[in-house]
């Protein structure tokens, strides 16, 4: 007979602490590593399984590499644990590779939705509430931790620290996924991979390394792109040295010391800065996780390919920056241009900086009208037009489709569990609504979205059917080469639905032609 027991390793570095008894409805499962024990939650009942292990802890010399996999244990594995990442504020543990999984209570091979968390990769973690309108549709869903700021994304490409640990940590947890999802009630073979803002980044530069093939079948990338100016890092290097310097320390760019002082620092050192740690293009000759341009390589096509519902909110704000930085037009508005552009001059820079100033401000009188001509600016080079594209280069890589959506419907204020939705909508937080919003049109948008995203989950296909909630067909963007981004095939949800065939409004297009005569092409992290 198993004895039970509390793996609190997982967040306190203690062994073999007794459980007590409980008469709570219970679930035992078995694992790769070992039995873990879950328990029964209502609306709508399932079991949740917190702060399961799917990597060894990623501490003293493996503080920056790939994870090594978990350890065995006897006994049963009591899975309770609330467990975070480090963050910002202090909060969280280093030995927190895990993931939690909630399974609707009587499902048999169910399809598996795998959330990755947003946090500009510097906070957040994998929910420890269920999104309750999935698993009302049989969806068994899983959300998971990955290393955050320096832990995940210190780059320096020696082999302590070669890069993108945060990124290793999520194909592990495909890897621990598909090894044991199947004793839970999920199907390993249809797995669907929900990120969004960086865990969107995230999901999508996991296609393109093809370490997930085998193990994710469809994803869903909402709000981020591997695209986007602010998705990897041009220079690694100068960020660990800035941050080292930091620490306390001068004067030093060699790797191999920048490993160890990094190595030795204190946690809530590493995570207290305000410098961005960011995914690189590694130069490791063996295990690099990205060696190439994702441009490069959605060009040449040759990455794993799969299924997508591709969608962009109105989510990039300014609004939580004095509003005095956005009440002038700068006279050089070369410097506000995005970072992934190059130019073969300073004088070329200019010119195209004044083009594309004249271009959203024109003769604009300085009133309320320019703070949002800046968020309209922000959001084109930041989400609109780097999430299009992506869009149009994998429906021409791809015989899968690629379903395209603008979602700017302006939603209610309400709470959910630990979400807060405050008008700003994001698709995500809607599965996290437990009670009906009746004879609101709140309600009616979510059953439509709930509708097309569990569509998609359990077949590919978000419209499948012509029905009285969805009276449309949602068809996929054209997989041609060479696909022009004013032509390109979407929805549109907002007030009203719209099916079109131009997503792109002549803002995208402007920037389209920027982008193919000076886009900076990033190279492998070469220090």
């Amino acid at each position: 007979m198993f004895a039970v027991f509390v793996l609190a390793g997982v967040s306190a570095g203690v062994l073999g602490r007794a459980a007590r008894p409980t008469s709570r409805a219970h679930r035992d499962v078995g694992t790769t590593q070992g039995v873990v024990r879950g328990y029964l939650n209502p609306e709508p009942p399932h079991y949740a399984f917190l702060g399961l292990p799917y990597g060894g802890p990623p501490t003293r010399y493996d503080r920056f590499k790939a994870p090594k996999p978990p350890a065995r244990w006897d006994g049963i594995f009591e899975a309770t644990h609330r467990v975070k990442c480090p963050q910002p504020d202090g909060e969280g543990v280093e030995n927190c590779l895990v993931l939690n999984v909630f399974t609707p209570e009587h499902v048999e091979s169910s399809p598996v939705l795998v959330v990755v968390h947003d946090g500009s990769v510097r906070y957040g973690w994998g929910s420890f509430h269920a999104p309750v309108r999935l698993l009302r549709e049989s969806v068994l869903v899983i959300t998971v931790n990955y290393r955050l700021g320096a832990l995940g994304f210190l780059c320096l490409g020696t082999s302590d620290a070669p890069g993108n640990a945060g990124l290793k940590d999520l194909v592990a947890a495909l890897y621990w996924i598909h090894k044991n999802i199947a004793n839970f009630g999920g199907n390993p073979l249809d797995v669907t991979v929900y990120g969004f803002g960086f865990g969107a980044t995230a999901v999508e530069l996991i296609l393109l390394s093809g370490l997930g093939k085998g193990f994710l079948h469809k994803v869903i990338l909402e709000s981020g792109t591997a695209l986007s100016p602010m998705s990897i890092s041009y220079d690694p290097l100068s960020t660990a040295v800035d941050v080292s310097a930091t620490l306390g320390y001068r004067d030093t760019e060699d790797e191999t010391e920048l490993s160890r002082l990094f190595r030795k620092a204190a946690v809530e050192q590493l995570m207290n800065t305000s410098l961005t740690f960011l995914p690189c293009i590694e130069n490791t000759v063996t295990n690099a996780f990205i060696d190439m341009d994702p441009v490069d390589i959605l060009q040449r096509q040759n990455y794993h390919k799969v299924p997508m519902l591709i969608v962009f909110t109105e989510s990039v704000k300014i609004t939580k920056l004095p509003k005095q930085l956005f009440n002038s037009i700068p006279e050089n508005f070369e410097y506000l241009l995005p970072n992934n552009l190059e130019f073969n001059s300073d004088e070329l820079r200019h010119k195209i900086g004044q083009l594309v100033k004249h271009f959203y401000f024109g003769e604009t009188v300085i009133d309320d009208s320019l703070f949002r001509i800046y968020e309209e600016y922000f959001r084109d080079v930041i989400m609109e037009y780097p999430v299009m594209k992506s869009a149009v280069l994998h429906a021409a890589a791809s015989s899968n489709p690629v379903f395209l959506m603008k979602f700017s419907y302006k939603c209610n204020s309400y709470q959910a569990d630990d979400i807060e939705i405050d008008g700003d909508c994001k698709i995500l937080d809607y599965f996290y609504i437990k009670n009906e919003l009746y004879g609101s049109t709140d309600e009616l948008v979510i059953k439509k979205i709930v509708t097309m995203w569990s569509n998609f989950i359990k077949i590919g296909d978000p419209t499948p059917l012509v029905t009285s909630l969805i009276p449309f067909v949602w068809q996929p963007v054209a997989a041609n080469d060479g696909n022009p981004i004013n032509r390109v095939t979407g929805l549109i949800f907002g007030d009203t639905i719209t099916i079109t065939d131009s997503m792109a409004t002549d803002r995208i297009t402007f920037w389209d032609n920027i982008y193919r005569k000076f886009y900076k092409q990033y190279k492998n992290n070469t220090l």
